[in-house]
């Protein structure tokens, strides 16, 4: 889990350029936050459906979570779902080899083609029975993590201080929160 601080000596510094109300800079830490989030969602979705090759990023979109937490939860948790990802979910074209099927640079042993519900799919068997069988999937996790860390996440603090920028920028500007 990676842990990020803001410095409040330059928010502060911020809010009294622009005499900003302690209301005003509370909700304004709020919004750039859910902003800065979503910036993050946005920025991580695109950038791993290129990295691991993704055909598109609705696999990555459902794998990405926000939570607001912490004492009047001015804090944010984002949770990336790191499983392996269905073979159906990668961009390239299946091809049967010996001894199994190869997508793109990757090999998959043991794996065969089946049509299940008029889709040809690449299923590999998890027992000895007849019907222990399922979608073959990739491992994600390591690349997944590499490019979040020396990516997505450097640019943290500068995304962060644009939103609470234009945000106390707004709030002071059009007089909300002034109470």
């Amino acid at each position: 889990m990676l842990a990020f601080d803001f410095d409040d000596g330059q928010l502060a510094k911020i809010a009294d350029e622009y005499a900003a109300t302690p209301k005003q800079v509370d909700l304004s830490r709020g919004r750039a936050l859910k902003r800065t989030a979503g910036t993050l969602r946005r920025i991580s979705s695109k950038g791993l459906q290129s990295e691991l090759g993704l055909r598109n990023a609705t696999a990555l979109r459902r794998r990405i979570k926000e939570y607001r937490v912490g004492k009047g939860r001015n804090a944010l948790k984002l949770w990336y779902g790191a499983n392996d990802l269905p073979v159906s979910a990668f961009k390239g074209r299946a091809t049967k080899v010996a001894g199994g099927i190869k997508i793109g640079e990757t090999m998959i042993h043991g794996a065969f083609f089946a049509k299940i519900n008029g889709r040809r799919r690449v299923m590999v068997r998890y027992g000895a029975k007849r019907w222990q069988i399922g979608e073959a999937s990739l491992p994600v996790a390591d690349r997944m993590m590499i490019y979040l860390e020396d990516e997505v996440f450097v640019d943290l603090d500068s995304i962060f201080l644009k939103h609470f920028l234009a945000e106390i920028r707004a709030r002071t500007i059009l007089g909300v929160g002034d109470g």
